[in-house]
């Protein structure tokens, strides 16, 4: 896939990749002072966990992933901290997605590829000391449950020693029927600690994957993904 990519989508990667490396996502700031009171006024949301959340350093929060709303709703226990997150490289093709993207906390990953250059930028982002949000299912989860967990999560974590952080979503979903009010509940549960490991056998990044997305399940007891 990154052998289709014009030399222009591939700058814009490369810049947004060095931009995520080095800087900071101000614009995510000025999002989330206009979009708390709009979706607090759209629905009912409460978040549970907030001491989990650890207060300084790198480490990675893991969501499920039932909509596409999710990054927002995760870095509501964050605040003010800011959060770093990956998004497909399909939304840098054009120029105006890919400069709000980039200025939002959002880098690229080239879907099906082994994209080092992803990796890279993740592992240099927990390395300064920043929040890293990466979704251990990969893509947004069906509607009646989850999708299996992938490597990815696992392999950046062991490569980095960061703990990951498991977040429940509920009800993010409901947004989608906005005049219904609906509740929306985030719930942040205790650190799982990671040991470092330079190079992380697949089967082993898995293991760690499936250990945060049990434990992301384990904090819904109704096992409401949705």
């Amino acid at each position: 896939m990154r052998t289709a990519l014009t030399e222009t989508v591939a700058a814009r990667l490369g810049r947004s990749h060095k931009r995520a490396r080095g800087g900071r996502p101000w614009l995510q700031g000025v999002m989330v002072l206009v979009l708390v009171p709009l979706l607090s006024v759209m629905a009912r949301i409460r978040v549970h966990g907030r001491e989990h959340v650890p207060s300084e350093g790198g480490f990675i929060l893991a969501p499920n992933h039932p909509s596409v709303l999710d990054a927002f709703f995760a870095a509501l226990p964050l605040l003010p901290r800011r959060m770093y997150f990956m998004g497909m490289a399909e939304l840098w093709q054009r120029p105006l997605p890919a400069w709000l993207m980039s200025r939002v906390g959002g880098f690229p990953i080239v879907r099906g590829t082994w994209d080092r250059d992803a990796f890279e930028t993740a592992e240099a982002v927990i390395g300064r000391g920043r929040v890293l949000v990466l979704f251990p299912e990969g893509g947004v989860s069906p509607a009646d449950g989850y999708k299996p967990a992938k490597p990815g999560i696992g392999h950046i974590a062991h490569r980095t020693g960061a703990s990951i952080v498991p977040v429940h979503l509920s009800g993010p979903r409901r947004l989608y029927r906005w005049w219904s009010w609906p509740r929306i509940t985030v719930t942040v549960g205790a650190p799982i600690a990671v040991a470092r490991d330079e190079e992380p056998s697949r089967e082993r990044s898995l293991a760690t994957a499936e250990q945060a997305l049990a434990a992301i399940k384990a904090l819904d007891p109704e096992g409401d993904a949705r």
